[in-house]
């Protein structure tokens, strides 16, 4: 079963973004990475709202780093199984 963790593009810092490098994939899918982020997200829009979305590790220790850096940055996350 694959999980994703979910936060809400307007809950980003700003600093965080002006420092974030973007790309776009062969798939049109647009790639955020942001410093000292362990994983490279990919922002998704629904009607509601404009998401990044990053793959929720298998690994336990790697999880922990992500949250953790989220919790570091005061970004509130959902994870979705």
């Amino acid at each position: 079963m694959t999980a994703h963790a979910y936060i809400q593009y307007d809950d980003v810092p700003e600093l965080l973004f002006d420092a974030a490098q973007w790309r776009v994939d062969d798939s049109g899918a647009q790639l955020v990475a942001f410093d000292g982020c362990p994983l490279v997200g990919q922002v998704v829009e629904t009607p509601e709202s404009v998401q990044i979305e990053f793959a929720w590790p298998h690994s336990t220790e790697l999880r922990h780093t992500l949250g953790d850096w989220f919790t570091h940055h005061g970004i509130h996350f959902t994870v979705v199984y």
